[in-house]
């Protein structure tokens, strides 16, 4: 049986606009720290908005949690949910892997029903459009790097390659 964790799901925008390979190359960065943290989580991109999500150790989560908000390059980080005492994670793959909502065949399968970024904006706000939004994108990650998200085992907490993040 796993030790209980806490998840955090947030969302955050840049204050400006950084390229898909200074992103991803954050992203594995913090993926290394949040491993050695055994902390797990996945997070989407669209036009410099992110919806997180992070599971782990309450102390871990809660401190990269203050890292991003007292992070320059981020503003309006608003936590949208907090879970304590989960026994399983949601988002135990990767450590941290981020994809971007801007892809067009990713659009389609997982948001599909958005017509606008504007709609996207205004429901990132919303805790069961971001939750759900997270869940399908990451199912959607999984399927499409061909790793198996119910039954990671001891390959939990991976970190990511640029190719898992589909956008290169």
């Amino acid at each position: 049986m796993e030790i209980q964790v806490i998840a955090y799901v947030f969302r955050s925008e840049l204050k400006s606009i950084m390229s898909y390979t200074d992103m991803q190359g954050i992203c594995i960065k913090s993926a290394r720290y949040n491993r050695t943290s055994h902390v797990t989580g996945f997070m989407i991109e669209c036009g410099g908005v992110f919806l997180q999500a992070l599971e782990g150790p309450e102390e871990a989560v809660g401190s990269i949690f203050r890292r991003i908000v007292d992070d320059r390059r981020h503003h309006h980080v608003d936590l949208l949910l907090s879970n304590e005492g989960l026994r399983r994670r949601q988002f135990g793959v990767w450590a941290l892997n981020l994809m971007f909502l801007d892809d067009p065949l990713l659009w389609h399968r997982v948001v599909g029903s958005l017509s606008s970024y504007d709609d996207f904006l205004e429901r990132s706000q919303d805790p069961v459009f971001a939750l759900g939004l997270l869940s399908l994108t990451y199912r959607f990650a999984c399927a499409a790097t061909g790793i198996d998200p119910v039954t990671v085992g001891v390959k939990r907490g991976r970190i990511p390659r640029a190719r898992h993040m589909l956008r290169q």
